[in-house]
């Protein structure tokens, strides 16, 4: 249930990447009233998908629940994964001829690593947003998180000073950055949209290894063969 709850963030995840952006060409393009009104009710619909799983408060702490689960799946997964220093490049390898199985566990390998930063990002900064308070009292530890004035010239000015923006503030905005990918434009984006796609590959590997190491050995123990 987790590995598919994972697949239908993440994937309505990418579907809401350029959200934004396809609202401003819709606004500057000129397009009909019912091709406009047709994308904003999907878009809408996916992110609403996408941030409460359409059960509105229930749903947001369930989401921030599944973003800390995924966070424990993405560093129990590394640790499982990993072969030794002596092993590692070679298990970023997918070989060919190797049979589909293998074939399956050397994909499931390879993506999980490329994803995983990504990933654990995600699944902590989702569960930041339904529950701040833990990270601002964590951060407030090392930087502070609260606006202070900039400071003033001598005597006194009617003009308000203006507010500088502390560290803590700023670390914690860049969650907000790094989840949606609005700190480099386009390109930050797309691979967004890509590395969003990662979990359903991931999912349907392990189910794969997942068949072939338990269901199977399972089935023949009983006297039965898998079906397909």
């Amino acid at each position: 249930m987790l590995g598919l709850y994972v697949v239908v963030v993440c994937v309505s995840g990418s579907a809401i990447v350029f959200r934004n952006d396809i609202y401003d060409w819709l606004e500057a393009g000129g397009k009909t009233v019912s091709y406009k009104g047709l994308l904003y009710h999907w878009l809408s619909w996916l992110g609403k998908l996408h941030g409460s799983l359409l059960m509105d408060s229930e749903g947001m702490t369930a989401n921030a629940i599944g973003g800390f689960l995924l966070a424990v799946l993405c560093l129990t997964g590394i640790v499982v994964w990993w072969p030794g220093i002596v092993a590692w490049r070679q298990a970023l390898t997918i070989r060919a001829n190797v049979g589909w199985k293998r074939l399956a566990f050397d994909l499931h390998g390879v993506v999980g690593f490329w994803s995983f930063a990504a990933l654990l990002m995600w699944g902590v900064t989702g569960g930041y947003f339904v529950f701040p308070q833990p990270f601002r009292a964590a951060v407030s530890v090392i930087a502070p998180v609260t606006l202070t004035p900039a400071p003033s010239s001598v005597g006194f000015s009617p003009v308000p000073r203006p507010r500088v923006m502390p560290l803590g503030v700023r670390i914690l905005r860049g969650f907000s950055y790094a989840h949606y990918g609005n700190f480099g434009g386009w390109p930050v984006k797309a691979l967004w949209v890509l590395l969003g796609l990662a979990p359903a590959v991931l999912f349907g590997t392990a189910l794969i290894m997942w068949s072939n190491r338990v269901l199977a050995p399972a089935m023949r123990r009983s006297g039965r063969r898998p079906e397909g």
